[in-house]
């Protein structure tokens, strides 16, 4: 820990001399959240209480600024006397909608559509009525500076009360919300660096290391992140993952990860040191796909 405040005043010092962009620093992202559209199926409540839980679900994860097209000013004027579904398409993207999406500097649209919202009673084995809420919606994400779709995931929700149906609801609401987290870490990926490699023990090995971005970017202990180290595969420079770090020690500005492999501790301790840029890709949190995972090292 004490190297690392000396670490960070150097790898600035290192950005003004060589000219590297800060840019390369994680940053939030502006996401612009599009009104959502609704089918015979569904209602026009059940949208707005959907919408409203998807932003609620991108805030809680803490790294974007989002915007809501019906209330920004700039935004709102897209929608006058034009219906929801027309606010984009190809006829304008490069007019208005291309202009005021660029203007919030933002770099990716959410667009949702609700298919089904859907209200029905059965009886439990005691004869007790149990009420259930099915509700459908698919979220779609668009490019803003080509106006393409690059992601897209459908959901399917049927949740039961002993209750109400407005419990049902709620708790459907309540899990879309949660569920936004996973949605993020696939669509809108956060990558960093690594800063520095902790201090090596009396073999050498190096268990710890530290990476750019902390509190500020909704990083939380139990983060998972893939390392990523650039090769150049014919005409073309990929990113190859080399091995996974978890966050254990979250600050401003940085955040001290673990490394969860000895092996892949070596290939990550031999690049750094021959001073080859290592990247950080958000990849989940602990406990999500991972259950029976343990890491080599037993520290």
């Amino acid at each position: 820990m004490k190297n690392c405040f000396k670490t960070l005043l150097a790898v600035v010092a290192l950005a003004a001399a060589t000219g590297v962009s800060a840019q390369e620093d994680p940053q939030k992202e502006t996401v612009i959240v599009d009104p959502f559209t609704f089918s015979s199926g569904a209602s026009a409540v059940t949208r707005d209480n959907v919408r409203s839980a998807v932003m609620t679900g991108f805030s809680n994860v803490g790294r974007f600024f989002v915007v809501d097209a019906l209330t920004d000013s700039r935004l709102s004027k897209l929608y006058e006397n034009r219906e929801v579904e027309d606010a984009v398409n190809d006829a304008n993207w490069k007019t208005e909608s291309e202009a005021a999406y660029k203007s919030l500097g933002a770099k990716k649209l959410l667009k949702g559509s609700v298919e089904l919202h859907y209200e029905h009673k059965k009886l439990d084995d005691k004869g007790k009525p149990v009420y259930y809420t099915d509700i459908n919606f698919t979220l779609q994400v668009y490019n803003i500076e080509d106006g393409t779709m690059v992601g897209s995931e459908s959901y399917k929700y049927s949740e039961l009360s002993t209750s109400s149906y407005a419990d049902s609801f709620n708790d459907a609401i309540r899990k879309i919300s949660k569920d936004m987290t996973q949605f993020c870490n696939k669509h809108f990926k956060m990558e960093s660096y690594i800063l520095e490699l902790g201090e090596a023990d009396k073999k050498g090995v190096i268990k710890d290391l530290w990476i750019s971005g902390g509190t500020e970017m909704g990083i939380a202990n139990g983060t998972i992140f893939k390392v990523l180290a650039e090769k150049k595969v014919g005409p073309k420079v990929t990113r190859q993952a080399i091995g996974q770090v978890i966050a254990k020690e979250v600050l401003e500005g940085m955040t001290r990860c673990e490394i969860m492999n000895k092996k892949e501790g070596e290939v990550i301790k031999d690049l750094f040191s021959k001073d080859q840029k290592l990247y950080i890709e958000l990849d989940r949190k602990r406990g999500d796909g991972l259950k029976g995972f343990g890491r080599a090292f037993g520290f």
